[in-house]
């Protein structure tokens, strides 16, 4: 096999014009030879690594040749994409260039003096724009192609990254409001992270047990591993937990970004884990039961920022209870536990703020039947948030019923659907239910939510006192 010169791979890379004669023959040969793929990814990680360099560099006297690059606005570009540009002052950054000369055996020769120069001269003549934006503002779930797609503000695809069965995941996200991934500014720094609990690396778990914190570059900054055996009950569940929602954010007003993770063991217990934006943890708050967190944006009750979780209370064992829980994340400041569903002998944690019981309607009781949380989500109300919870009948569909709350979690309404009515239809025809269904019975629904109030369970709506 005949392989291009180091000299045309370096003009391939550049998009010299010099070099756009064989540009179609390279790219040929480049299916078929993973050797020169190689060399073709060394140089273009080269001027990837130069133009981080610059952006990181602090600001000093400006030189003539950055002088140039600022104010020239005509000169076409010669780098895209897939390769990043370089600036004019990358190229005479000392470091970079003399790690690429020992990189590349040619430039140690004559000739790759020559072709140094050459590419110094190219620059010097055709780089002058402003450098690409590599900061990913969007990154869409192609779960057709199964990857995450980085795009940057002026819509620029940036990079995929593969992730097996992202389809499966992107369609959890539709139906239980689950997020896998977010963008935020964690360090300050101007340029976004992607934080995703999908499983981006080879042969991770479908459910991930690990957080990836990744920069533009698509590089773990940081692996947050929420798991770690624990005791509850005097049984001991092992390190078997994996993540099932997260939220970044300024939870506490303190002006620094938070990582909260919410992670289940495969038989019961949940913790909910608080991380500074360094992947130090400042607390967790556990819980005896299946969790979900509703979504990542957390829910303002006055002044304060709360998660509003649903899921399942094992307190009672052999018992099926279903609740909903408020927590506020500042507050989760060292280990604690759920005043109601805790067991892991530890205080009482002052996050949990609302612990709410939705027992089984009499349609439900009167089919033998337990209702499970389908999903919830965060809805405006007139003049407030809050939020509505749909809880259906296992294994029959036909049972349906949603409530929609307050922040503060008291009820403001509940619904149904014609479905649930011919099974209350069914019921009343034996005697066993009385009044119409989608008013009277709706009501007698919404007077049957209970409110934990640390020691006993309340009508009316009422906050946790730990």
């Amino acid at each position: 096999m005949d392989h291009p010169s180091e000299h045309s791979i370096e003009l391939y890379v550049l998009r010299a014009p010099d070099g756009e004669s064989g540009r179609e023959e390279i790219e040929a040969h480049l299916k078929e030879c993973a050797g020169c793929r190689t060399l073709v990814d060394a140089a273009s990680s080269f001027y990837a690594e130069l133009q981080v360099e610059i952006l990181n560099r602090p600001a000093g006297n400006p030189s003539p040749f950055r002088s140039l690059a600022i104010t020239s606005r005509r000169s076409p570009a010669i780098f895209e994409s897939p390769f990043r540009e370089a600036r004019l002052s990358q190229v005479f950054s000392g470091g970079p260039m003399r790690r690429f000369v020992r990189a590349h055996p040619f430039i140690a020769g004559g000739g790759g003096l020559v072709l140094a120069g050459g590419i110094v001269m190219l620059i010097l003549t055709f780089l002058r724009p402003p450098a690409r934006d590599l900061n990913p503002t969007r990154v869409i779930e192609n779960k057709y192609q199964n990857t995450l797609d980085a795009y940057n503000r002026a819509d620029e695809k940036l990079w995929s990254l593969p992730v097996p069965h992202l389809g499966t995941y992107a369609d959890q996200e539709v139906t239980t409001g689950a997020r896998y991934l977010q963008l935020a500014d964690l360090d300050g720094d101007g340029m976004n992270e992607i934080i995703t609990s999908l499983p981006v690396d080879p042969g991770e778990v479908e459910e991930g047990s690990v957080l990836h914190v990744l920069n533009y570059r698509k590089t773990d900054l940081l692996k947050i591993r929420p798991g770690e055996a624990v005791v509850c009950r005097d049984r001991f569940y092992p390190d078997e937990f994996h993540i099932r929602g997260f939220s970044v954010g300024d939870f506490s007003g303190s002006g620094h970004m938070e990582i909260l993770v919410l992670s289940n063991d495969l038989h019961s217990p949940s913790i909910v884990s608080r991380y500074d934006a360094g992947g130090k943890r400042l607390g967790t708050f556990r819980h005896f039961g299946q969790l979900r967190l509703m979504d990542t944006n957390p829910l303002m009750d006055g002044a304060r920022k709360e998660f509003v979780f649903f899921g399942a209370s094992d307190r009672d064992e052999g018992k099926f209870t279903a609740i909903l829980l408020g927590l506020d994340p500042s507050l989760i400041v060292g280990d604690g536990e759920s005043s109601f569903s805790g067991g892991f002998g530890l205080p009482h944690s002052a996050a949990e703020r609302y612990y709410v019981h939705i027992p089984p309607t009499e349609v439900a009781k009167g089919f033998g039947l337990n209702v499970f949380f389908l999903g919830a989500k965060a809805v405006p109300l007139q003049d407030e948030p809050g939020f509505r919870v749909v809880a259906g009948g296992i294994p029959d569909s036909s049972i349906y019923f949603e409530y929609i709350f307050r922040a503060n979690f008291s009820i403001v309404e509940v619904k149904s659907e014609n479905k649930t009515k011919h099974l209350f239809d069914r019921l009343a025809a034996k005697g066993l239910v009385t009044g119409g269904f989608f008013d009277d019975y709706m009501k007698v629904v919404a007077g049957e939510v209970r409110y934990w109030d640390g020691h006993r369970w309340q009508l009316r709506p009422t906050p946790v006192s730990n």
